[in-house]
């Protein structure tokens, strides 16, 4: 019986130990390659002990329905195929804001951000106000995300809005951040008009119920839900003033540019004949800074040695190239993809 409870207890904390494992951490050194039982996973370990592929990692990514959702679990899959790495997994959450404040407490090590997100987050302005975060860094440029307004017929002008049921996005969205910022710049706050917290899917059905009379997002050209709007005839793609534009564009209280003037070309939308004025930004694959140099230069370098994969893999990265880089130079960059650009010779 003694000989019984002794097989039982050790069994136990052998499978406690396994638990313990799989750490989402980086820094976690604990595991030598040597130590994977997959010796599939070994190739890109065995000159590199500071990477351990049995380790788990978190990428967050957005509503569903949005891009960043996608996003996130492109790269999910991505990574996964790379099978050397570590194991990742898309993590749900409600977009760029809420990404960061993930990667804060340790629940996300990866995040999709939107660059004005991003910005505010080191400078501690909007949703960081107080509280910033100068441990997100950038490892890759993704696309850039277009500032996108529907609304109803009735809706002709940006005055208009005010009293309207308009879609801001999930709370601790990037589309929400975003909405705080450009209504602000329209002399308007949340107080003006009911806004409605939903997220891409969601809002979409309700302007199609006709339970909202417009919607915001900051995403590729063509949205696809935004597609499905314009077809059916329950929206249009108002533009932005002049004025909002040039507001937005100002460097402002920002330590970097984030908005530049950008147009989205005739015929994108249904009964939208002609140019639309407009403002955009960049868009990015970050993580927590005290993720490896090793392994974060390995991802780094499988992204862009496989570049032509990711770009089949969804349609907003179908011109993503190395050059794209260039355009980050004033972003706060994690070493080990700064020490892979160096090497490249594009930063």
């Amino acid at each position: 019986m003694k000989r019984f409870l002794s097989l039982v207890l050790a069994l136990a904390m052998t499978l406690s130990l396994a638990a313990c494992g799989g750490s989402n951490s980086a820094t976690d050194e604990g595991k030598t390659p040597e130590q994977s039982t997959d010796s599939s996973n070994t190739s890109a370990s065995e000159t590199n002990s500071s990477i351990d592929p049995s380790a788990l990692y978190a990428i967050g990514g957005g509503a569903t329905g949005g891009t960043f959702n996608a996003m996130g679990a492109t790269f999910t899959q991505f990574f996964n195929d790379g099978k050397v790495y570590g194991q990742f997994s898309a993590t749900a959450t409600t977009g760029g804001v809420q990404n960061i404040m993930f990667m804060q407490n340790g629940t996300c090590d990866f995040g999709i951000i939107g660059l004005s997100v991003l910005v505010d987050a080191v400078d501690g302005t909007n949703a960081f106000d107080g509280k910033p975060y100068e441990d997100v860094k950038v490892i890759a440029p993704l696309y850039n995300a277009y500032f996108q307004q529907f609304c109803t017929k009735d809706i002709k002008t940006e005055a208009d809005l005010r009293g309207k049921k308009l879609v801001v996005g999930g709370p601790g969205s990037g589309d929400e951040a975003t909405a705080k910022q450009l209504y602000t710049l329209m002399g308007m706050s949340f107080d003006d008009f009911d806004p409605q917290y939903l997220g891409s899917n969601e809002g979409i059905e309700a302007m199609k119920d006709g339970h909202a009379d417009g919607a915001i997002a900051v995403t590729q050209l063509p949205f696809s839900s935004f597609l499905e709007l314009t077809n059916a005839g329950k929206a249009y793609l108002m533009p932005l003033s002049q004025e909002t534009i040039d507001k937005a564009c100002e460097p402002g209280e920002h330590s970097i540019p984030v908005w530049f003037r950008a147009t989205i070309p005739a015929n994108t939308y249904k009964t939208q004949p002609e140019d639309i004025a407009t403002i955009a930004q960049g868009s990015y694959l970050c993580c927590r800074g005290d993720l490896s140099d090793e392994l974060v230069y390995e991802l780094t370098k499988y992204i862009w040695e496989n570049v032509d994969d990711l770009n089949m893999l969804h349609a907003a990265l179908a011109n993503l190239t190395i050059d794209d880089v260039k355009d980050c130079a004033d972003l706060p960059i994690h070493p080990g993809a700064l020490k892979y650009y160096q090497e490249q010779g594009v930063l």
